[in-house]
């Protein structure tokens, strides 16, 4: 028997429409289903043929391993469609909490910072090139940063930590370091200690800058981050 085109057409959609129309009916009624929160996990996984949408998929994934959900949940019995509406006023109300702390914690170390940048001073006072020499047994390139330290606050500093960055003319940054410092400073006191020795690493580009630009070429940006006072008080931005 001949069968048109246009036939085939028509059947082909029609069953599309009624699978469709069935993967609906399905999904609303997986909506409308009311379980035990207490036992929605297993409800989740016996209904793990129904299709919904990927986010709400992630929703539904989210509430079943959340061990405290029984006990969050509003009702012993909810809905589907009720546990999704939960979730998602969930997810807007801990985005806010991690907003709130995230906040203050910036604000926080804003603070600090404001405290941290008057106390000290960090200069670089003496750069030099050490160029490998195995006649003296060195077999590896360094380089050699002499660092001062001024403490301009009015308590006398135990020890201290911060970062160092230099710059170039443009303001470009050459090279950055996190030092750690256990020198005591009394107040308006300046001191140096033994030259910190950098390896050189010939394939970074950082390196190569700091070797070669001329220290009257460079300005040393210091950040404060931790300090450690003579009577055991502190200042720090990571501590809690």
């Amino acid at each position: 028997m001949h069968v048109s085109r246009w036939t085939t057409s028509v059947v082909c959609a029609s069953l599309i429409g009624a699978m469709l129309s069935g993967c609906r009916s399905r999904e609303e009624a997986f909506r409308a289903t009311r379980v035990p929160v207490i036992r929605f996990d297993s409800a989740l996984n016996a209904a793990d043929s129904v299709r919904v949408p990927l986010a709400e998929a992630r929703l539904l994934l989210g509430v079943a391993a959340d061990s405290g959900f029984a006990l969050k949940a509003p009702h012993d019995t909810m809905t589907m469609a009720d546990i999704l509406a939960w979730a998602r006023a969930e997810q807007a109300r801990k985005a806010q909490v991690d907003a709130a702390a995230l906040a203050a914690a910036r604000a926080r170390q804003d603070s600090l910072r404001k405290l941290l940048e008057p106390l000290l001073a960090v200069t670089v006072v003496k750069k030099s090139y050490l160029p490998r020499n195995p006649d003296s047994e060195q077999y590896e390139d360094y380089i050699s940063l002499g660092f001062a330290y001024q403490n301009k606050g009015e308590k006398a500093i135990r020890a201290f930590q911060g970062d160092a960055t230099f710059l170039d003319t443009f303001g470009d940054s050459i090279y950055s370091a996190h030092l750690k410092v256990d020198l005591p400073l009394t107040p308006g006191q300046t001191r140096r200690e033994p030259a910190r020795i950098v390896r050189v690493n010939p394939f970074r580009l950082a390196h190569q800058r700091l070797r070669d630009t001329p220290l009257d070429k460079m300005k040393l940006v210091w950040q404060t981050s931790d300090v450690v006072f003579a009577d055991g008080s502190r200042l720090s931005i990571s501590a809690p």
